[in-house]
């Protein structure tokens, strides 16, 4: 009897030894690097993960952090953006980024939005994709109830329940599926980037002859709209448009 005991536990600290994995281990040695004021060994390791093609708000948080930490801004920021299109209601990200965008040339302001606008975005951004899926989920679980309400109660009273109540339901499960679609979209498109270069001159067309526009310095951040031989065609928050040469951003 003694004999099977052994051997089974001996396969499950052999099973749990084999599902942990480095990546766990190199985490919590960034965390260990960057508490200690190594930052350039935190970064090491942080990068570690994501070479593994990990996708982690917490990694790019603690990423962007130990870049501001060497005041690194441009690369800071570049990881709090791409943190948030994982998880748009993060705060702290949103904070940090905050910060940090403080510590750049350029600060440009963004175009007036309209209050369905800005509302829209704000509903949207208030969870994650993943959040969103789930809302979806227990949306399409509570309007399946109100349709049996509907459909199978005698009472006058439930039917008329299960009957707005799953038209509100199906408005939630409408939107929940939208939304979810629509950030698991912005996060697998590599649609923005962050001006790396210290200073760069934006044209007017995908060449060096071409007519200087303005100027932009590193960590500003820039929507993609096209590109052509090397130059992105780009805009700003203020809804300034030109072209920029690919290697002088890092896109996300």
């Amino acid at each position: 009897m003694k004999r099977y005991t052994l051997l089974i536990y001996m396969l499950v600290m052999m099973g749990w030894t084999f599902a942990q994995s480095p990546v766990d281990e190199w985490f919590n040695q960034a965390n260990a690097a960057y508490n200690s004021g190594n930052y350039d060994n935190a970064v090491e390791l942080y990068q570690k993960i994501l070479n593994t093609e990990m996708e982690s708000v917490p990694v790019y948080y603690n990423m962007g952090n130990a870049y501001y930490k060497m005041r690194n801004y441009p690369m800071a920021i570049y990881y709090y953006e791409k943190a948030l299109k994982l998880d748009p209601s993060n705060e702290d990200v949103q904070t940090n980024l905050q910060i940090a965008n403080l510590a750049i040339v350029d600060k440009i302001e963004p175009v007036p939005q309209s209050f369905i606008e800005r509302w829209w975005h704000s509903l949207r951004t208030s969870y994650s994709s993943d959040r969103w899926a789930w809302w979806s989920v227990a949306a399409f679980a509570l309007l399946l109830v109100c349709a049996f309400l509907f459909f199978r109660s005698r009472r006058i009273g439930l039917r008329k329940l299960g009957f707005f109540m799953g038209i509100l339901f199906l408005a939630v499960f409408a939107l929940s599926v939208v939304f979810a679609a629509q950030l698991k979209y912005n996060s697998t498109t590599q649609d923005q980037a962050i001006i790396m270069s210290p200073t760069v001159t934006v044209k007017s067309s995908p060449a060096e002859v071409s007519v200087d526009l303005f100027v932009l310095h590193e960590g500003t951040k820039v929507t993609i709209l096209e590109s052509s031989n090397g130059w992105n065609k780009v805009r700003i928050a203020n809804g300034s448009i030109g072209w920029l040469e690919a290697d002088k951003m890092l896109s996300f």
